[in-house]
Parts: structure tokens; C-alpha cells; sequence
């Protein structure tokens, strides 16, 4: 029951705010309100929130991480800025955030543009690493999709992204994050030749192993039952069962009716 109830977590997270469906279609942008919950439930379970890199070091350092749960924010938009370090204060969370140093300050591609949402400034940026409950850390120069690159390709991607944000941060970087949670058999090596601790995909990819560590993403989809399930690490055998894939399905051809 231990085990269930305070497995070592990371979770994946975009964008702070609310908007109309329509304006967000990936539904990648969650509440202040919302996200406080999430908080709420886990520190009332024990859980102690600390960067992606510290998750690491502790994980894969010999000893038993207890209840762990490193939150982690994708592609750095602005309102990671506006409200992530609020809301950290609050319960006295640490977080990481994942930039692309080429794209900074350009709308995110995931958003329609009138939802007028962008990524944070070179000069934003600067002002949110100065926090110290943040941990910057790196997702490609471009969010290029790493899923079929060769190893030579994989290495530069990620060593360039990682050469750049620390030239701008003037401070190591140690965290990288895999955009689209894809990636190739060579990039595992790839993120350890370019000096990274440590490397995240996303559900249903990766696992407990340092350069593909599994992160289970907090959208918004699916409410609370969807959260209460994936933060005790059971949302992904009960999504992959007969059963579960049979409901995923249904539930799909109903929306698509």
C-alpha cells in the first residue's frame, strides 16, 4: 500500500492559466486554482517537491527517495514567469522549466494566435532563473522532434541547446527534456555525452532509467480521478489494460462523432 500510495513522481506540466477549449485545443494550459489542488493533495500525502535534477540525484543516488515529486514545466511560456513562482512559494515547491534558447520570445505553435499566448524573453527568462525554487533546464534549440535522429544529430541537438542556455544563464545546466516526449535509440547516450544528469520523455514512453526518465502529464483532461490515479502511479496500467484501452476507444469515437 506504501508503495501505491507515495511512488516516486514527476509531472508534466505546460502553461498556468485559463482558456476556452477552443483557444486551447492540446488542452495544454491548467489553472492557478487548479494546480494549487495538485499541491494541495500531494503535500497533504507527504510529498516533498523538489527540480528535476534533484529528483535524479536522488533516485538513481542508492538511497530510497521516499516521497519524491519533481514538477516539471515544458517550452517555458510567459506565465511560467506571471505565476509558477507564486504558486511555488506557497507550498514551498521547487519546479523545473524546459526552454528552447532558439525560439524564445515567438508564439507557441500550439496555440491558435489569437489565444495570444508566447514563450518567456531572453531578459524573462533571466529574471525566472533567478528564483531559487527554479531549475532551468533544456529542450532543444528548436523543440525538435528527436524521435529518428542519429546519434551525431541527437549529440548536437542537445549539447547545442545545453552550450547556449548556459551561456545566457552563465550557470550549468544539468536537465534536459525530450520535445514531443520522443526519441530515438541514440539519444539516451547522447544526453549523457553532452553532460546532462538527466533526461525526460513523457506517458506512455520511458521508465526509471536516467537518460528516459517517465513523466505522467497533469493536464487537464480527464479531472481529478485522472490526477488521483496517475500521482499513485496507476493510471498507466489501468490505461494499457484490455479494459482500458477498450474505454479509451469509445470514448474517442464519441468525441469524434
Amino acid at each position: 500500500m506504501q508503495r501505491l500510495r507515495h511512488p516516486p513522481l514527476v509531472l508534466l506540466y505546460h502553461g498556468l492559466g485559463e482558456l476556452p477549449r477552443s483557444l486551447d485545443p492540446q488542452r495544454m494550459m491548467l489553472s492557478p486554482d487548479r494546480f494549487r489542488r495538485h499541491l494541495r493533495s500531494l503535500a497533504k500525502r507527504g510529498y516533498e517537491f523538489v527540480t528535476l535534477s534533484e529528483f535524479a540525484d536522488r533516485l538513481f543516488g542508492g538511497a530510497s527517495p521516499g516521497a519524491l515529486c519533481a514538477l516539471t514545466f515544458d517550452d517555458g511560456l510567459r506565465d511560467n514567469l506571471d505565476l509558477l513562482p507564486g504558486l511555488l512559494a506557497e507550498f514551498g515547491a521547487r519546479a523545473t522549466v524546459f526552454v528552447c534558447p532558439g525560439i524564445l520570445g515567438q508564439p507557441h505553435p500550439g496555440f491558435p494566435p489569437e489565444a495570444g499566448t508566447r514563450l518567456m524573453l531572453a531578459e524573462e527568462l533571466l529574471r525566472l532563473a533567478e528564483f531559487d525554487s527554479i531549475e532551468i533546464g533544456s529542450h532543444t534549440r528548436f523543440h525538435t522532434d528527436l524521435g529518428e535522429v542519429g546519434a551525431s544529430q541527437a549529440y548536437e541537438e542537445m549539447a547545442g541547446s545545453k552550450r547556449d542556455l548556459e551561456e545566457l544563464l552563465q550557470r550549468p545546466v544539468h536537465s534536459f527534456a525530450y520535445p514531443y516526449g520522443r526519441y530515438s535509440q541514440a539519444c539516451p547516450a547522447a544526453a549523457e555525452h553532452a553532460g546532462y544528469t538527466v533526461a525526460a520523455t513523457c506517458a506512455p514512453r520511458g521508465g526509471w532509467h536516467r537518460y528516459e526518465l517517465y513523466r505522467e502529464s497533469a493536464d487537464p483532461r480527464g479531472g481529478s480521478l485522472a490526477f488521483a490515479l496517475k500521482s499513485r502511479g496507476l493510471w498507466r496500467p489501468i490505461r494499457t489494460s484490455p479494459p482500458g484501452r477498450l474505454a479509451h476507444a469509445l470514448a474517442r469515437r464519441t468525441v469524434l462523432r
